[in-house]
């Protein structure tokens, strides 16, 4: 997913984790964060401001975003990912990172009052 920002704009940690990887991929700064169940996002380019090991919470800034990402229409745009590593030989399932800010359910309504759901 990419979220539109500003250079130098603060990036913070998508929840309680441990910072698992700061450095360069593909000559761009990338940040990572293992959360509990297996959950690891990340974070690029951002700049990071946080070593490896630290444990960080979601009020905890990580890093700033750095201009850069290929293929964004802003002026800078955050890359952020989410999957879930179930163990070190098992595939990697990519999730939606907008499922970590969703506190209810989605529930789809129809586009006028005369339309069904697409769910009916």
């Amino acid at each position: 997913m990419d979220l539109a920002g500003a250079p130098g704009q603060s990036v913070y940690s998508a929840g309680p984790g441990i910072v698992v990887f700061a450095g360069s991929v593909g000559g761009k700064p990338v940040m990572a964060v293992l959360h509990e169940g297996g959950l690891r996002t990340t974070y690029e380019p951002v700049a990071g401001e946080v070593p490896v090991g630290r444990r960080v919470t979601r009020d905890t800034r990580i890093g700033e975003l750095a201009a850069g990402h290929a293929g964004c229409a802003a002026p800078a745009c955050l890359h952020w990912g989410l999957r879930r590593e179930r163990t070190a030989h098992a595939s990697r399932e990519y999730l939606d990172p907008l499922g970590l800010l969703r506190r209810t359910p989605i529930r789809l309504k129809p586009l006028a009052p005369d339309q069904p759901s697409a769910a009916a």
